[in-house]
């Protein structure tokens, strides 16, 4: 059996699909992500648990997709499988918390990860996934970018985001289009083994979400 993902025929780079929709095609996504986190902690439903990280993505969830237009050619999907880098039919297959497909190409996924943060220097579990799951193409294979969300349970997340930048050893930048929100941005080379065919050059949005 093969251990190296199935990737013999490349879709284009997510974001191609996304510019080719409207030319700040991501943004629009992520301020529907944005948007529905909003909502989400305006109503505080009393079935909302903060430090349930599967209890707060279906709820996420479902406020995001209340929040995205109706013509938006883009499926969200939760914990969608990364078919291409599944690496035996005996495995399943790597399933980020969330996912945004085309319409006329599901292969390509723009991923969402989360994490809930006990604390405001609690990135372990954060680090871990960024690293192994979308530096080592697990995730968003066939995307140049993916989505790190953190559920901050207590503290700040400007110390949060200056723990991340000493941790990656990278700037972590803020985004234009969010000045308002707590959403920095990374750089990075993807060098890992299953990486080869797949785009090197990964940016990552960092999106810390306060829930408290």
């Amino acid at each position: 059996m093969s251990n190296t993902p199935n990737v013999s025929v490349m879709p284009p780079d997510f974001l191609a699909f996304a510019t080719a929709w409207q030319r700040d095609g991501v943004t629009r996504l992520l301020s529907y992500v944005w948007t529905g986190y909003d909502a989400l902690r305006l109503e505080s439903p009393s079935t909302l648990i903060s430090n349930d990280e599967i209890n707060v993505n279906s709820h996420l969830e479902s406020w995001i997709q209340r929040k995205k237009p109706k013509r938006c050619p883009f499926d969200l999907q939760h914990t969608p499988p990364e078919v291409a880098t599944r690496l035996t039919k005996s495995r399943p297959p790597p399933t980020p918390d969330f996912g945004f497909f085309s319409w006329t190409d599901r292969r390509a996924m723009f991923p969402l990860e989360a994490k809930v943060l006990q604390t405001d220097t609690d990135i372990f579990a954060y680090l871990k996934a960024l690293r192994t799951r979308f530096l080592q193409c697990r995730y968003a294979p066939y995307s140049s970018e993916g989505v790190m969300i953190g559920y901050l349970l207590a503290g700040d997340p400007a110390v949060t985001f200056k723990r991340l930048r000493a941790k990656l050893r990278t700037p972590l930048l803020q985004h234009p289009d969010f000045a308002s929100k707590p959403h920095r941005i990374s750089s990075h080379q993807r060098k890992h083994h299953l990486c080869k065919k797949m785009p090197t050059d990964f940016r990552c949005h960092h999106l810390v979400m306060t829930m408290y």
